[in-house]
């Protein structure tokens, strides 16, 4: 019997390359059965009202043509549904950094396809970030500190292409400055400044930057790496070591693995979640342990 699955394609994203990378990929749906209806997002949210609203009975997966913001979209759009995902989640490629594609070792969109084909799933764990009354879900990261003005910055660099991420780190580097917070993980209380605090699901925090190399997607662990003072030398040194992983090494580097991270600051900081400025401190962070499932 004929498999069905629909694909949310977003044709902005990255080098604006989703229209075609679904008709490169088509032919390996139909050589495997497999009927792909297609739903093409016209402006910024659509992907998560396609996902809250899509009859999804009957089909046997979600598939994501989009970099990490559609991602971040649609599994937003699925937990609003208000039970565990009904199908397991595919994903292909198509966006600048695609940081769960890279822990995925599927950064090539014709790889991605013969996955999601072949019907092998893994468990996906989702992060409940909530912030005052304003609720959110991860499945990459939550940034806060020097990493959200990382991302703010490359948001306003976007036309460096995926360097711009590299480009806003040496920015922030040479501009970093400390803040002072409360920070918990689990139950183990930190008050003190820190450089940045970023935790990550996923390894990889933008384009090949091995930010948590311990992770895994569906352990029910969130992999926390915090900075709390450094000299320019030092962090010049930590980003050197991104590309590795092996920064986590370092003296100024605390690598911690826990079920929830909160902070609270007086500043009300922004946040950066799965590659989007959104929210801010304070914040709590809770794993939601295999909300989802996802083709591996």
């Amino acid at each position: 019997m004929a498999r069905r699955c629909h694909a949310i394609v977003n044709p902005r994203g990255g080098k604006h390359q989703g229209i075609a990378i679904l008709e490169q990929v088509r032919p390996v749906f139909d050589a495997a059965g497999w009927n792909l209806a297609v739903s093409v997002t016209e402006y910024p949210g659509h992907a998560r009202e396609l996902a809250r609203t899509l009859p999804l009975d009957g089909y046997h997966g979600l598939c994501v043509f989009g970099g990490d913001g559609t991602v971040h979209e649609v599994v937003n759009g699925l937990m609003e549904r208000g039970q565990r995902s009904l199908v397991p989640l595919g994903l292909v490629p198509t966006g600048s950094a695609n940081t769960l594609h890279q822990h995925l070792q599927c950064a090539d969109p014709l790889m991605a396809a013969r996955r999601i084909v072949a019907g092998r799933t893994s468990r996906l764990d989702v992060v409940r970030v909530t912030m005052g009354t304003q609720v959110a879900y991860s499945v990459d990261l939550i940034g806060w500190g020097g990493t959200a003005d990382v991302n703010c910055r490359a948001e306003r660099w976007r036309f460096l292409g995926p360097s711009r991420y590299t480009a806003a780190t040496v920015w922030q580097i040479i501009r970093a400055r400390h803040r002072r917070a409360k920070v918990v993980l689990d139950n183990h209380v930190l008050e003190d400044e820190f450089l940045f605090v970023i935790a990550c699901n996923a390894k990889f925090a933008g384009k090949e930057l091995k930010m948590a190399p311990r992770a895994e997607l569906g352990d029910g662990k969130l992999d926390v790496v915090l900075c709390r003072r450094a000299s320019r030398f030092q962090m010049l040194r930590l980003f050197a070591r991104l590309f590795t992983g092996s920064h986590v090494s370092l003296d100024c580097v605390e690598y911690h693995q826990v079920q929830s991270l909160a902070i609270e600051s007086t500043g009300g900081e922004p946040l950066d979640i799965d590659g989007e400025v959104k929210g801010h401190s304070p914040f709590l962070a809770e794993v939601l342990a295999g909300a989802m499932d996802v083709f591996t």
